[in-house]
């Protein structure tokens, strides 16, 4: 009787599974604007900056949706050179990494989120960012300061 009574258990979860709606039923897409705040970072023609004296910093990612079928941002994973670094859970999803421990020369920060859907499904997104590390200020390019830089881009669906 007990074997019976786990059977129809395993059953019903199994018809609450395959009951989900499907993506057929409405269009999945991932068209939104987010916006990257950073700060400890010069930009000299499109090159981002950092120095080992300051932390490198993502101060916001901000949300907004492009069409109205996305309604947020998930937690977002940080990796620097393809090794996660860290993980922020909510907005403003802040982010600090110790450019100390990095040689000087050329790096990727990676931000991996998921794009919450209206129905509340999450599709996976990530952009990378390229920045050069020096050792100290005085090895920033001619005339370059340290402050906050501020990028927009456009997720669209595939």
């Amino acid at each position: 009787m007990k074997n019976l009574f786990i059977l129809l258990g395993l059953l019903l979860s199994l018809g609450l599974m395959t009951s989900c709606s499907s993506s057929e039923e409405a269009p999945v897409t991932t068209d939104c604007n987010i916006t990257v705040t950073f700060d400890n970072v010069a930009v000299v023609n499109g090159i981002i900056y950092a120095t080992q004296t300051y932390p490198l910093k993502v101060e916001s990612i901000s949300f907004s949706s492009a069409t109205g079928t996305t309604k947020s941002i998930s937690q977002v994973e940080y990796a620097i050179d393809s090794r996660m670094n860290s993980r922020s859970s909510f907005a403003p999803y802040k982010g600090r990494f110790d450019t100390r421990t990095l040689e000087s020369g050329t790096h990727t920060l990676g931000m991996f989120f998921g794009i919450v859907q209206l129905d509340n499904t999450v599709l996976p997104d990530n952009v990378q960012y390229v920045f050069t590390v020096v050792p100290s200020l005085d090895d920033l390019p001619e005339g370059a300061e340290l402050g906050t830089y501020t990028q927009r881009f456009r997720v669209t669906p595939d």
